[in-house]
């Protein structure tokens, strides 16, 4: 568990190794099936690798099979159920958890991810999530993905307050379960001034989100970086400084070939690297990109490449339309 909750590469390696030493000492351990299950789905959301996800989902079947009423193996299951498309069957993994405890936020967190990345219900997700801080108000991960959700419905005010209070949690370094740490949330502040023009102010918040990712060994650090870097340019264009933009630009693309080489390619990556080639004029790349960005994740990035600002160069052609329609 400790291991488990630094999430860095090596520690995740080193919680497989002694959760499956763990059901090898008593295969009838619902809780050590529980959490080998957990790891192997936290490895697959950050090395992209659906065949880790079904790992996972084989061991949360076993917990439940050994605990019917393990509330947190039927939450889990469901979140790798999300993580793999399937979010219907997501949902009702999640509403079996919810059936027996109605009031655990991380049941509640994980039906919202449901809604927001499977359904592109940002409305009904950003719900779920104050309903997770309200029942839990140090959970740093929904905080964060609140103030995503209001990003993206352009609810600045709440927004921002979900940021800051992720922000507040980042620094703690914990996000509801002790020792665990979040990243993000000074990018979703950036994100949230570029959207308002403010430009110069969203720099410095995704200044300070960089030397946060700096400074630990996240397993996020790569993704978001990637994100980041993205967003340092746009606003850097923004502004008029196109040489600042080249270079975040080229940061950003040369960590997600690096990820590419490393088998890792996720369709929220994709979705940035699209993003960069419409703002540096390459509608191909960026179309390219998108593409399969949508493929793999079809309603989140449909719905946010209709409305995010960085795909304006595309909106007029004929093949953006036809990739993500129309509202």
């Amino acid at each position: 568990m400790l291991n488990l909750r630094i999430e860095s590469y090596e520690a995740l390696d080193r919680a497989v190794l002694f959760f499956e030493r763990a059901v090898a000492l008593d295969p009838g351990y619902a809780r050590a099936h529980l959490q080998l299950g957990s790891t192997w789905d936290v490895k697959a959301a950050y090395l992209t690798t659906p065949e880790l996800h079904e790992r996972a989902i084989e061991s949360f079947r076993r917990a439940i099979e050994l605990a019917p009423d393990l509330v947190v193996a039927w939450k889990e299951l469901g979140s790798a159920l999300t993580s793999l498309g399937r979010e219907e069957e997501g949902i009702e993994a999640v509403q079996r958890a919810l059936a027996l405890d109605p009031a655990d936020a991380p049941s509640h967190g994980a039906l919202a991810r449901a809604f927001f990345i499977g359904r592109a219900d940002f409305d009904r997700a950003a719900s779920e999530y104050e309903t997770v801080l309200r029942l839990n108000p140090q959970a740093g991960w929904s905080a964060l993905q609140l103030s995503h959700c209001a990003a993206l419905r352009r609810d600045f005010a709440r927004g921002e307050a979900a940021a800051r209070q992720a922000a507040a949690l980042q620094e703690k370094m914990q996000s509801g379960r002790d020792g665990v740490v979040i990243v993000g949330s000074y990018m979703r502040l950036g994100h949230l001034a570029a959207l308002q023009g403010r430009h110069r102010e969203a720099l410095e918040h995704l200044e300070r989100e960089r030397r946060f990712l700096e400074q630990g060994d996240h397993a996020l650090r790569s993704r978001t970086t990637i994100e980041l870097h993205q967003r340092i340019g746009s606003a850097h264009l923004h502004l008029g400084e196109h040489e600042e933009a080249r270079t975040a630009f080229q940061v950003a693309l040369a960590m997600f070939e690096e990820r590419l080489r490393l088998g890792a390619d996720d369709p929220y990556t994709r979705f940035y690297v699209a993003g960069i080639h419409a703002l540096r004029g390459e509608p191909e790349q960026a179309l390219s990109s998108l593409g399969r960005a949508v493929r793999m994740r079809r309603r989140f990035n449909v719905a946010r490449a209709r409305i995010e600002p960085e795909f304006a160069p595309l909106r007029d052609d004929p093949r953006f339309k036809e990739l993500v329609g129309t509202e």
